[in-house]
Parts: structure tokens; C-alpha cells; sequence
């Protein structure tokens, strides 16, 4: 994974799985919130993410002024990207913020073209966005001389 550089955030970059993960760190305020929102949508354009994580860990309470703008502002831009195809959405303990993003949704959900899921930790978001059979991983065999061992 690649990391890529936000004061407010903590991004990583899968070019090969085209996923791009973020969580939140720092202080919060609307004035570092919506530039690192701006900036998150921009990567999903610019890098043509199918599959995205948020973590809320680490995001103190969204105001209400920050959710009404994702709700009429950047959400309805972020469904209509061509590939993007599933979000995981990894819940903190911060039941305000929990409520925050279900509300969001919601209000939202008319536009959404790709798949939500909820996870309680970030292993299991990735398990699902890189293994969507459910079904356990199992060993490669080896290849020996182009023939499988």
C-alpha cells in the first residue's frame, strides 16, 4: 500500500486493489474537515478507487453543519463516480458520530450506486472488500518450472 500525505488524515493507497483507506487524526474543526473531505474525493476521482474504508476512530464529534454538506454536497458527487463500488464503514465507540453517518446515509441513499457495509474493526472492512466470498483463504501452491507443484 502506498501512503498518501493529509495533515488531517491517515490515508493508504492499494493501486492494485484500487482501495483507498482514511482516518481521521487530529484536532477538528470545518476548516480542516471539508478541505480533507475535498481532498478524499478528489483521490477517488484521480485514482479510480472501487473500494473504499473509512475509519471514523479518531473523528471527534461532526457538527451539524459538516453533515448537511455532505449530505447535499458531496455525497450526491461521490455516488455518481463511475467506479466505485463498495464502502466500509468502520464504526468508533462515538455513538454521536455513529448516528451522524447513518443519518448522512440516509439522506443520501436515493444517490448511492455502490454497496455500504458497517464493521466494527478495520480487518474485518478489508476481509470484505478483498475476499467478498466469505469463504476462507487458502495457500497458493507453488509453480515450478510454469507447472503447479
Amino acid at each position: 500500500m502506498d501512503a498518501l500525505y493529509f495533515d488531517s488524515l491517515t490515508l493508504f493507497h492499494d493501486p492494485a486493489l484500487r482501495l483507498l483507506y482514511h482516518r481521521w487524526r487530529g484536532t477538528y474543526n470545518s476548516h480542516l474537515f471539508q478541505p480533507a473531505v475535498q481532498h478524499v474525493k478528489g483521490l477517488l476521482e484521480q485514482l479510480s478507487i472501487e473500494y473504499w474504508i473509512i475509519d471514523l476512530n479518531g473523528l471527534p464529534n461532526l457538527g451539524l453543519e459538516d453533515q448537511f454538506w455532505i449530505s447535499e454536497e458531496v455525497l450526491p458527487r461521490v455516488a455518481c463516480l463511475p467506479r466505485l463500488r463498495q464502502l466500509a464503514l468502520v464504526l468508533s465507540p462515538n455513538v454521536y458520530n455513529q448516528l451522524a453517518v447513518e443519518s448522512i446515509l440516509h439522506l443520501g441513499d436515493e444517490h448511492l450506486r455502490f454497496d455500504v457495509q458497517y464493521f466494527s474493526d478495520a480487518d474485518s472492512a478489508f476481509d470484505w472488500l478483498i475476499n467478498p466470498t466469505n469463504s476462507p483463504a487458502t495457500a497458493a501452491q507453488p509453480i515450478v518450472s510454469g507447472l503447479v507443484a
